[in-house]
């Protein structure tokens, strides 16, 4: 039964015709009842209704309000859902809107401001649980949360809150609102570019509940998170996941060492169990860090995108690391092989100095590797699995008949043949960006394999 439905409109035309012509049409109410009605036959139980409207010409297509605000104002009245605007973009809004529960709005003109989404959202913010804003030209986003007058504007029901492609603006002309809580009970903060407020407010007020948190560690965020203070170690005890981007063009005299940034950047919600680190520290300089990691022995998912780790990187991570599960990162290869032990040695090697370490892991997901590549990539997961007594799921981007072959080969070569039974038990599989259930791909990938007979 269908409880949810999605409008998308690519171009004015499609809604002039889906409508029945109800731009030149004199009786535009009749004809966008007629198209509600029938949206209402395929849908009779509906609570949600999403309206689209993308357009990526700007200067030939705008959508004149009456259609448009007519149509909302058919859907809410004649069916069971609070409507929801998604992407008006562009599209002439009627401020007259209200109790909305979902307001998203996506423009990647440089001359749009975003001023009629800003006041809409302030229309609704004692209604709106859904707030995404996806701009690219100068918006003063503090309109969001100050009236007219100078007070300041709340939102009490507002779980998921979304900021995108924000230019920069300079902090120290933004207002402060010292007292002032806009956004007590969100769940999920996503903040794309930089904290465009030019102080704590998005984070005033709800430590508790926020479980989401994704931003980028640009300086004018860096700098306020320090001056404000506003994640410590006790803080946000039910953030689940942080996802932290590490900016390029960061300041070298924002910390000492790449150790003082690091520790830094994984005091931001020190207790989540899911971290994602976006462009960190690349190169020897990575290396240093990794004990950092250790003062967050809470980690259980880690993903590390653009820098390429050794297996000794991963197993002094996963050593620092006691309840990690699930490891994402780019591959490098073995390194830089311990003096006078032959490749053949290894797995005695690894056995003899690093068993049992990581006792929790159980996947571990590594990009694209070039065919050459893949057999190294191939040993690599061998030797951890016999370091990681639980490790029995490799993600690799590869032709998955050459990385079986080469594992079948291994495992039957002097090194691996005494730990062929444990070795056998090992999946494999393709690269998945998002972070998942690996227990249910671990089945998947365990029938499979019975029914070829591995």
């Amino acid at each position: 039964m269908v409880r949810s439905i999605k409008i998308l409109f690519s171009l004015p035309e499609e809604l002039e015709e889906a409508a029945g012509n109800v731009i030149a049409s004199p009786d535009i109410e009749s004809n966008i009842a007629k198209f509600v009605q029938r949206i209402r036959q395929i849908a009779p139980m509906m609570k949600k209704t999403t309206i689209s409207v993308v357009s990526l010409d700007f200067n030939r297509y705008l959508f004149p309000a009456q259609p448009s605000n007519d149509l909302i104002a058919q859907l809410r009245t004649r069916s069971r859902c609070q409507s929801c605007i998604d992407y008006f973009w562009p599209v002439a809004i009627d401020q007259q809107l209200s109790g909305l529960r979902s307001l998203e709005y996506c423009s990647n003109d440089p001359t749009d401001s975003g001023e009629q989404t800003v006041q809409l959202a302030r229309r609704n913010a004692s209604t709106l649980q859904l707030l995404k804003i996806d701009v690219h030209g100068s918006v003063d986003i503090t309109g969001l949360v100050q009236n007219d007058d100078g007070g300041y504007v709340q939102y009490p029901c507002l779980l998921t809150f979304k900021l995108y492609g924000l230019q920069s603006l300079d902090a120290r002309r933004l207002p402060v609102f010292p007292g002032a809580v806009p956004f007590p009970n969100l769940r999920r903060l996503d903040i794309g570019y930089e904290n465009p407020f030019g102080d704590d407010t998005v984070f005033r007020g709800n430590a508790t509940t926020l479980e989401y948190l994704s931003l980028n560690t640009s300086p004018v965020t860096a700098r306020i998170l320090r001056e404000y203070r506003v994640f410590t170690p006790v803080s946000h005890p039910n953030l689940q996941q942080v996802n932290i981007g590490v900016k390029s063009d960061f300041e070298p005299n924002l910390f000492d060492t790449d150790v003082d940034h690091m520790r830094f950047i994984l005091s931001i919600g020190a207790t989540a169990p899911v971290r994602v680190i976006r462009d960190p520290l690349t190169g020897p300089g990575f290396q240093s860090v990794i004990p950092v990691f250790g003062e967050h022995a809470c980690i259980q998912v880690l993903k590390l995108d653009n820098i390429r780790l050794s297996l000794w990187d991963v197993i002094a991570l996963v050593k620092a690391l006691p309840l990690l599960s699930d490891l994402h990162t780019s591959f490098s290869g073995i390194g830089q092989r311990p003096r006078g032990v032959v490749k053949h040695k290894l797995p005695a090697y690894v056995i003899a100095n690093y068993a049992p370490a990581g006792k929790r892991l159980r996947c571990w997901q590594f990009p694209p590797a070039p065919t050459d590549d893949v057999k190294h990539a191939v040993r690599c997961v061998l030797l951890l699995a016999l370091v990681c007594p639980n490790f029995d799921y490799a993600a690799i981007h590869t032709n998955s008949e050459l990385f079986m072959a080469y594992m079948k080969e291994m495992i039957t070569t002097d090194g691996f043949r005494p730990h062929a039974s444990r070795l056998r038990r090992l999946l494999f599989g393709g690269w998945r960006n998002e972070i998942r259930n690996v227990r249910a791909v671990l089945a998947a990938e365990k029938a499979a394999r019975a029914s070829r007979g591995w």
